[in-house]
């Protein structure tokens, strides 16, 4: 992290420990550790979390969400405010004047920080001799933003507050004939259509000046829109601006004075909300202080994303960016397939109540007529015949997504009321999957009219889709069972097990021993080598011989950049490294990815592609992700938008997942925590994760050859399956669970070695340890990623280990000094491709052998490095 940016996060690294644990076995210091209580977390997490930038250049996004209001955009163009379903006001800016001076000066020349918190985004301005702190704050539950400013001076400053008034709904939908007209009496702007159903104002009680309105103003030479001045100095050194927005039977000066009035305790009602949130969902706090803010961060991104329309109800919403011509801010509207992202990342968390309101929220306006799930919804639906458009029923793969996301959630919580109450719903949607399906084959197809996951292209249908209906048919099953509704039990998993079987037959690629994306309509395959259908990794869809060439294929350079997975390899025919959708770097594609190589049991490799995403969150908006950057150099692909609330959604999900290997079985009151923690963490300690009715508390503890892990159970009993990661070769000695042995079974794969234990739970507090002895394990150095740099660090595509010889498989540029780490007990006797340095007892450094003269320096080239171990 710069030395410019400043993290304030709960409970920060313990370095020193850190470093000891690396060298020693740390018995006596794990005991004292492991005894530590679970303390109760009394800080606020708004303080903890503010972030603060002097990187304020006009491509530094900033953005304030409230429920049904919110406050966004880049410095270059302006912020625009917008409550639910309208703009209010777009281009706002802001310049001061010095009393006893005649020119104004542009706060943009004068921005020299910006703090973001999550309820609130301050500027600090800095001029000759003043500083002026701006707060934009957007109120949770109220349609309108108050914008604070405080002065420290010698002399009183004036404040020009400019602004174009807009009123007008978000696109598809317009009203006309809007008129700004200044209102004395409320010392603001009233903002108005003819129908009068919505109104606006703008104004402050500080304004001692502001412009005309009549017509001819716009033929006096001004800049455009309309501005008033708010004065602030000695003995009076804060002024408000308060923006606020009715709808119909609404009063919208009442809901200025209540701004107004009640700012205070509604920006204290926020920092209760955030801190209540981070205290109640799942809180991961690892030795990397970096990836703790990009995870805590992750969860805020999500609750920011639940937007609350007056017409259309409560939902998630895609992500946030200014907005296009006359279109809207990009994706801040609703669509069902982010939605079903955004509910695994909300699963992971422990937010049940929300995943299940955002499937009421789909549920509410499913096809009732076909089952069909709709795609997306503009905030403005309901003011026009949305149906009309092509946006809402056009995407056949999100009914099948559905019926898995309902399987996800029930298996999480358990909750057998919600799948009771929308069975039938349920069952539409089943039954709309069945309709596409080909009789030949047992896998669906796309109809003419209709699209699947891929936008760009006409597929009769894809890998994915068929994917999809493989594992919805059989959750279709599971939920079938568990009411109580045998007769589909049977037919379903039937179906499923057919789709199976097919899928290896028609998406396997002989020539390029990889997948086929899909089938165009004239029935040509798509040999691209997309990584969409990643998730397929996690099912016996393919063979272990086909998903070992699939990895090791994802693995290599032609796919991974320092800031993640590209869509397509960089030596595919068709790779644009600046298209949105032929070579750009998505996060939702890593961290599907990561998760992949983690589920295969390839930790050397997963970690440094998740990791990879942890720099995302302070390349734009800070605390957010973007949607996509480019495939060559890092930086944002040119349509990404700077808050995609699914590249949080997914990153989050694929580190309790991938990484933890957390798993909730709400049905079962079992948990599954399987982590592959990189050598260099060597602790961990998770709160409030929720199964059931019990919420669990968890620190695990590593050194070279001991795992310990404190549990603390709030609630009744759990079944726990622990199945951690040990170092690679390592052979576990005993565990012991409390006061008593318990069995420990190794479970060694190709490229990670595991020890497992299966205990029951109870209720209060229990130890676990498992001892282990040998073994290996490898730490890549972190990427510091600079803005325009190419992809220049090592990619390892794999590892091996026989007997005493252990082999490292990697990508690399041979004009760039490359190395990498090796932890073990075990002393290096030889190392082929590379000379090795003893950093300390157990650690050595790996340096590759050098190569200076390269035709194209940039260029990856594949080798490897062989250690042999002395016995």
């Amino acid at each position: 992290m710069s030395p410019s940016t400043k993290l304030y996060l709960r409970r920060s690294a313990r370095g020193a420990l850190v470093s000891l644990c690396v060298l020693i076995t740390c018995s006596s210091l794990l005991e004292a550790q492991v005894k530590v209580q679970f303390p109760a977390n009394t800080e606020s997490a708004y303080t903890k979390l503010a972030w603060s930038t002097d990187s304020t250049g006009p491509r530094r996004f900033i953005s304030v969400h409230g429920r049904r209001a919110a406050l966004f955009g880049y410095s270059a163009d302006g912020v625009e405010v917008w409550a639910y379903p309208f703009q209010i006001l777009s281009a706002f800016r802001v310049s001061f004047r010095q009393q006893g001076t005649s020119t104004g000066i542009d706060g943009q020349a004068l921005l020299r920080r910006i703090t973001y918190s999550p309820e609130a985004v301050s500027r600090i301005y800095v001029g000759a001799d003043f500083i002026v702190r701006e707060k934009l704050f957007v109120p949770l539950e109220e349609p309108g933003a108050i914008i604070q400013y405080e002065i420290e001076g010698t002399r009183s400053i004036d404040i020009e507050f400019r602004f174009v008034p807009v009123l007008d709904l978000m696109w598809p939908a317009s009203i006309g004939g809007q008129e700004a007209v200044w209102n004395t009496a409320a010392s603001a702007y009233l903002i108005s259509e003819p129908m009068h159903r919505f109104t606006a104002s703008v104004g402050s009680p500080d304004i001692v000046a502001h412009d005309q309105t009549p017509n001819e103003s716009q033929h006096l030479g001004r800049p455009p829109g309309l501005a008033f001045t708010v004065r602030a100095g000695s003995g009076h050194n804060r002024a408000r601006i308060v923006i606020a927005a009715s709808g119909p039977g609404q009063d919208v000066s009442l809901i200025a004075k209540r701004l107004l009035e009640k700012g205070d305790s509604l920006e204290e009602g926020a920092v209760d909300h955030y801190s209540g949130l981070m205290s109640h969902n799942l809180q991961i706090e690892t030795p990397d202080a970096d990836a703790n803010r990009a995870l805590a961060w992750a969860e805020i991104a999500l609750d920011q994303a639940w937007v609350c329309n007056p017409d259309l109800g409560c939902g998630l919403v895609a992500g946030d960016s200014p907005s296009r011509k006359a279109r809207r801010p990009q994706y801040d509207w609703f669509f069902s397939g982010d939605g079903m992202v955004a509910i695994r990342a909300l699963l992971a968390a422990g937010q049940y109540d929300r995943a299940r309101q955002e499937l009421e929220f789909i549920l509410q306006y499913q096809d009732h007529k076909t089952g069909m799930i709709w795609h997306e919804l503009s905030q403005s639906a309901k003011w026009l015949d949305w149906s009309r458009y092509p946006y809402m029923f056009v995407h056949v793969d999100l009914t099948f997504q559905f019926l898995n996301t309902v399987g996800d959630y029930f298996l999480a919580t358990g909750d057998l009321d919600f799948v009771k109450a929308h069975w039938p719903s349920i069952q539409s949607a089943y039954e709309y999957c069945r309709s596409l399906l080909d009789t030949a084959d047992g896998l669906p197809r796309i109809p003419p009219d209709k699209e699947g996951r891929r936008e760009q292209d006409a597929l009769s249908d894809d890998l994915m889709l068929s994917a999809n209906w493989a594992e919805a048919a059989q959750a279709f099953a599971d939920l079938a069972e568990a009411t109580g509704h045998r007769a589909a039990v049977t037919e379903a998993a039937a179906a499923s097990q057919q789709a199976s079987r097919e899928i290896r037959q028609r998406y396997w690629d002989e020539q390029q021993h990889f997948w086929i994306s899909g089938y165009t309509r004239g029935g040509a395959p798509l040999l691209d080598r997309d990584i969409g259908p990643a998730s397929v990794l996690e099912k016996p869809f393919f063979s272990d011989a086909q998903r070992d060439s699939l990895l090791d294929q994802l693995a290599s350079s032609d796919f991974q950049t320092d800031w993640g997975t590209r869509g397509i390899p960089s030596n595919a025919a068709t790779y644009d490294p600046n298209s949105y959708s032929s070579g750009s770097v998505w996060a939702t594609g890593t961290s599907g990815i990561a998760t992949a190589f983690w589920t295969e049991h390839r930790p050397a490799i997963a970690f440094p592609v998740w990791s990879s995403l942890i720099q995302w969150s302070s390349l734009d908006s800070l605390g957010h992700m973007h949607e996509a950057l480019a495939g060559d150099y890092y930086h944002e692909e040119v349509e990404s938008v700077p808050e995609q609330t699914w590249s949080s959604a997914a990153f989050f999900t694929a580190a309790v997942n991938g990484l933890l290997g957390l798993k909730v079985d709400g049905v079962s009151n079992r948990a599954t925590f399987a982590p592959h923690l990189p050598p260099n963490w060597n602790e961990i300690t998770l709160r409030n994760v929720q199964v059931r009715g019990s919420q669990i508390n968890i620190k695990m503890l590593k050194s070279a050859n001991e795992i310990r892990l404190r549990l603390e159970n709030e609630g009744a009993p759990v079944e726990i399956l622990f199945d951690p990661e040990i170092p690679f070769g390592a052979k576990p000695l005993r565990a012991q669970l409390g006061n008593r042995s318990i069995a420990a079974t190794l479970e060694q794969h190709p490229q990670d070695t595991h020890a497992k234990v299966e205990f029951n739970l109870p209720h209060g507090s229990t130890s676990l340890t498992i001892e282990y002895s040998g073994g290996v394990a490898i730490v890549l150095d972190a990427s510091q990623l600079m803005i325009g740099a190419p992809s220049k660090t090592i990619k390892i595509t794999g590892t091996k280990m026989n007997g005493r010889t252990y082999t490292v498989d990697f990508d690399y540029v041979p004009s760039t000094a490359s190395s990498f780490e090796v932890r073990t007990p075990w002393a290096i006797k030889d190392a082929q491709g590379a000379t090795f340095t003893v950093i300390s007892p157990g650690t050595y450094r790996i340096a590759l052998n050098a190569r200076t003269r390269e035709k194209e320096p940039r260029s990856y080239q594949h080798g490897n490095v062989v250690l042999t171990f002395a016995h």
